[in-house]
This record gives C-alpha cells, sequence and structure tokens, in this order.
C-alpha cells in the first residue's frame, strides 16, 4: 500500500518537472493560446508562492517545506487505497506538489510556472489579487486541498459511524 502511494508520487513529481521543462524549451518568451480566454500556456519563473507574493524568501519557503512534508509524511501513516481512497488520494497530491515545487526551489531558486487561465482575472480582481501562471504541482496542491477537506467534512463522519 505505502509503496503504491510512493509509486504515485514519483510519477506525479515527473509529469510535473517534465512539463516544466518543456514549458520552459517551448514558451520562454512567447505565450500560446490553447482554449480562448480559458487557457494560455507560457514562461513564468515565480520566485514567491501564490500570487506572486514573499518574493524571494527561499529559506522561509524550505522550511514551510520541510514543515509541510512532516505533516504530510505523519498523515501518509493512514493512507489506504481500500478504505480511506480518497484521503490517500489526497495526501498523495500533498507530497507530490510539494515536491515537485520544492525540486524546482532547490535546483533553480525559484518554481517554473507555465499555465494561465485568463478567465480568473475578473474575480481575482474582485478581491485585489493579479491573475497568475502556475504548473501541475499547484494544482496537485489545490486539488489535494478540495479532496482533503471532502474527506474529512464527509468521509470521515461515515467511516467513523460505519466502524
Amino acid at each position: 500500500m505505502y509503496k503504491k502511494g510512493m509509486l504515485y508520487i514519483g510519477l506525479l513529481i515527473v509529469f510535473d518537472q517534465v512539463t516544466k521543462y518543456l514549458s520552459k524549451a517551448l514558451y520562454q518568451g512567447q505565450d500560446f493560446t490553447l482554449i480562448p480566454f480559458v487557457l494560455e500556456f507560457g514562461y513564468a519563473e515565480n520566485r514567491g508562492m501564490s500570487f506572486g507574493l514573499l518574493q524571494n524568501q527561499t529559506f522561509l519557503f524550505m522550511v514551510i517545506t520541510v514543515f509541510a512534508l512532516s505533516m504530510f509524511g505523519y498523515l501518509y501513516k493512514d493512507i489506504s487505497f481500500n478504505s480511506k481512497k480518497v484521503y490517500t488520494i489526497s495526501i498523495i497530491l500533498f507530497i507530490a506538489g510539494t515536491l515537485g515545487n520544492a525540486i524546482d526551489r532547490f535546483l533553480l531558486g525559484y518554481v517554473i510556472d507555465f499555465m494561465h487561465f485568463p478567465f480568473l482575472e475578473w474575480p481575482l480582481g474582485l478581491v485585489g489579487l493579479p491573475n497568475f501562471y502556475n504548473n501541475f504541482a499547484d494544482m496537485y496542491l489545490s486539488l489535494g486541498i478540495v479532496l482533503f477537506a471532502f474527506d474529512v467534512f464527509f468521509l470521515e463522519k461515515k467511516r467513523v459511524k460505519h466502524e
């Protein structure tokens, strides 16, 4: 069970890293629109976190990464593809996303971002946030949060009741 989870984490990290380096080779200096007003590809070096906050705080990001991986490692001990599938997927996504961006920060000093969603400009602007580029590691983390919350608020109660 743990080996299967590690395999998925490894595959997700490889996919994230390959897509980042492809974007660097293909899109540096020019954007490519796949679906107008929905999805564009480009290349951005992010030395901050989400929305470009905390620029050049590499040491802080490394401390946060070690803390997050410690927490996710603790949660990983409870994974089960049979009885806690959504929980397991969320933990795998947390670890893969955290490591995917940590690899960039460690090797490059920044995170490679390459996907842009133009339709988000308006709602983000309403709350004073700029639109952003992201990568698959970011998406793993975002999806992991949604799945983890769903598991905690809905599925965990059913599991406890069932036992």
